[in-house]
């Protein structure tokens, strides 16, 4: 029998059928695989099983009462029906095999460091994600997206998580749409007028309350990233960061956190979000810090990266980033500006430290620019 174990979980590959021929030398594999190897969960993975008899489900049975948390994965509609027929979906997970699309010569009509999306037909989309294969996770994101949508926040209408290639993938239903990027870039016309709508669509995700606990607190996650790069920081800058972020109001209002406009599609004039694993709760500054970081930080140590990110130049991305704060304030504040800047580079230290720990560059610069507005302000107060 063919297995592996990865992070502490073993996943068994079941063969193309389990029944009372070969469920006994099945069971005796799956015993000695146990003997020898460490781990702490089970996966039993059900891609190349076509069918499985009650003596199949004896083993899968046993299983269970050896490992509580055992997950079964890739279930074929046929096999998942018996699974359902006997009530083993009422004792254990059971997840279906995701449908399989071929992206073969489909448009890309959105990119991003996460995921890429693709046109499907003209009703649907795909957004494959890039560095993630956990359905877990993908599934996080599809609650998030729902918890917005019935609260009023324009998403997509999502459906089936799908398998393109060895990537995972959600299925949207748009039926004319482009990215934001796209538009802004082929109609440079039109930039005024959707910064408005973006601005617009900024205010009505941060003035939005929920009160899911579900929802992570943003708050929280800042002192987790500033507990990871106190190692980076003197006592003295890492004490007043925190007195800081500790002095933000706390809101209940949603944030995007990664609400930069190849994340949002335009369908009929209307922007709609489609990535939503960054949603949590929390105060407006952090959403706008947030977008700091790919419009203008990492440019800042690494000229040319608007350029390969979003197809735009360093100066147009710091131009619609700076046009698009002073439509959200009503006003152009500098001082409102480098406040934000200063949450917006303790995310910087630590998305430097997390994803790029051999940039020193990039680490030096972010830190000194943090230290000097860290010297400037005793709160970060933004009037909203």
């Amino acid at each position: 029998m063919e297995f592996n174990v990865n992070n502490g979980v073993l996943t068994l590959y079941f063969p193309s059928e389990l029944n009372s021929s070969n469920s006994e030398k099945v069971g005796q594999e799956i015993d000695e695989i146990i003997k020898e190897n460490n781990f702490s969960s089970v996966i039993v993975d059900l891609d190349k099983c076509s069918y499985v008899s009650s003596a199949g489900l004896r083993v899968v049975l046993k299983l269970k009462q050896q490992y509580d948390d055992l997950v079964v994965n890739n279930a074929s509609l046929e096999v998942y029906d018996i699974f359902q027929m006997t009530g083993f979906t009422n004792i254990m997970k059971v997840n279906k095999a995701l449908r399989v699309v071929d992206l073969t010569n489909t448009e890309v009509i959105g990119d991003g460091y996460f995921s890429t999306v693709y046109r499907l037909d003209k009703d649907t989309i795909v957004k494959v994600f890039n560095r993630t294969s956990d359905p877990e996770q993908i599934n996080r994101e599809l609650f998030l997206a729902k918890e917005a949508f019935v609260l009023g926040v324009p998403t997509a209408i999502s459906f089936d998580i799908v398998k393109a290639g060895d990537k995972l993938g959600v299925i949207f239903e748009m039926l004319d749409c482009m990215s934001l990027k796209n538009v802004v870039i082929t109609y440079p016309e039109k930039m005024h007028e959707y910064l408005e709508k973006y601005a617009a669509l900024l205010k009505k995700i941060n003035t939005t309350e929920c009160f899911n606990e579900s929802i992570p607190d943003i708050k929280k996650k800042y002192f987790e990233k500033l507990e990871m790069i106190k190692p980076f920081l003197d006592e003295a800058h890492y004490s007043k960061a925190y007195n800081l972020l500790s002095s933000i109001e706390d809101r209940k209002t949603f944030i995007h956190g990664d609400c930069h406009f190849k994340n949002i599609m335009v369908q009929n004039g209307e922007l709609i979000l489609i990535d939503m694993d960054t949603l949590s709760v929390g105060h407006p500054i952090f959403e706008l810090a947030a977008l700091y970081a790919p419009y203008c930080a990492f440019n800042e140590d690494d000229p040319g990266n608007s350029e390969k990110f979003f197809g735009i130049s360093d100066e147009n991305a710091s131009k619609l980033y700076n046009a698009l704060l002073n439509l959200y304030f009503g006003k152009d504040d500098p001082v409102i500006k480098d406040k934000i800047r200063l949450l917006s580079y303790i995310h910087m230290v630590w998305w430097n430290r997390t994803n790029e720990p051999n940039n020193e560059i990039r680490l030096n610069g972010c830190r000194n620019r943090l230290y000097a507005l860290l010297d400037k302000y005793n709160d970060l107060n933004i009037g909203i």
